[in-house]
C-alpha cells in the first residue's frame, strides 16, 4: 500500500461520499432562479400570405397582383421574427391554400398568435389606408380577403365545430389589432387606419388571438407603388415586429 493511506481512512472516506451521493439524489431537482424551466422557450406565430396560384386578389393598375405583395411581406416580416419568434407560413411561394387548411396550419402548430396579411381592393381608386379586422359574428355573410372574384360572398356556417373558438380570444385579439395598427401608423407612410370586428373565415377557428391586416390599397396607384417598394415593405415588417412585442409585453 502506498504510503500516507491509511485503510481506515479509506474505508471511511468511501462511506461518506456514499452518503452523500444519497443524500443529494434524495433531494427534488429544481430549476435555478437565473434559468428557470422553459423560459427560453420561443413563442410561435403563423404569419398567411393571403391568395396564393390561381387566386391573385386585387389587381392594381401597374398589374401588381396581391398574392405577390402579401407573400413578399410576409418573408420580410418573418425575417424580422426569427431572432425572437419561431414563424410559420401558411405559403411559402405561389400556390393556393383554402381557408380552413390555413386556419388549421395555425392551429396544429399551437400558435401563440395568426396573422393573416391581405392588401385592400376598391372599385375607388382613392380608396386608402390600413384596416385591421379582428373576429366578429355580426351578420351572416362577409365579404372574405380570400374570396373568388366569381363569388364574392362567403357564408360562414355557426354550426361548424369550430364556429365558436374565436370568439374567447376576441378580447386579445382586439388589442393586437390596436397595438399592430399603432405601431404601423407611427412609423410608415400608411397614417390612416381602422380597426373592425368581421365573421372572416380565416380568424373564425383560429384557437389563439388573430387578426387579418390589410396593408394599404392596392388598388390605390399611389399605394399599390408604395408596395412594390422593399424598403417600405421592410419598414412596415419593422412595425409589425415592434406592435409583437408590444402584444406579449402586454397581455402574456
Amino acid at each position: 500500500m502506498s504510503a500516507g493511506y491509511h485503510p481506515f481512512s479509506i474505508k471511511r472516506y468511501g462511506l461518506l461520499f456514499g452518503l452523500g451521493i444519497i443524500l443529494m439524489c434524495s433531494q427534488p431537482l429544481q430549476a435555478t432562479p437565473e434559468k428557470p424551466i422553459f423560459a427560453k422557450q420561443k413563442k410561435t406565430i403563423v404569419l398567411d400570405p393571403g391568395h396564393g396560384g390561381h387566386d391573385n386578389g386585387a389587381l392594381g393598375q401597374e398589374g401588381t397582383f396581391e398574392k405577390n405583395v402579401t407573400l413578399e411581406l410576409a418573408r420580410t416580416v418573418a425575417a424580422e421574427l426569427e431572432n425572437t419568434y419561431h414563424v410559420i407560413l401558411t405559403r411559402t411561394d405561389d400556390y393556393f391554400l383554402n381557408i380552413p387548411t390555413r386556419t388549421s396550419m395555425a392551429n396544429h402548430a399551437n400558435a401563440d398568435l395568426f396573422i393573416s396579411i391581405h392588401a385592400g381592393g376598391s372599385f375607388l381608386h382613392q380608396a386608402s389606408g390600413i384596416t385591421l379586422y379582428f373576429f366578429n359574428a355580426i351578420s351572416k355573410s362577409v365579404l372574405t380577403p380570400d374570396t373568388d372574384s366569381s363569388n364574392p360572398l362567403e357564408t360562414i356556417d355557426h354550426q361548424s365545430p369550430w364556429s365558436d373558438i374565436q370568439n374567447r380570444h376576441q378580447p386579445s385579439s382586439k388589442i393586437l389589432a390596436n397595438l399592430l395598427l399603432n405601431r404601423i401608423t407611427e412609423q410608415t407612410l400608411f397614417k390612416k387606419g381602422e380597426i373592425l370586428g368581421a365573421p372572416l373565415k380565416v380568424l373564425e377557428g383560429a384557437d389563439m388571438p388573430a387578426v387579418c391586416l390589410e396593408i394599404g390599397y392596392i388598388t390605390n396607384p399611389v399605394e399599390e407603388k408604395s408596395l412594390q417598394d422593399i424598403s417600405v415593405l421592410s419598414n412596415i415588417a419593422q412595425s409589425i415586429r415592434n406592435g409583437i412585442d408590444d402584444f406579449f409585453e402586454k397581455v402574456r
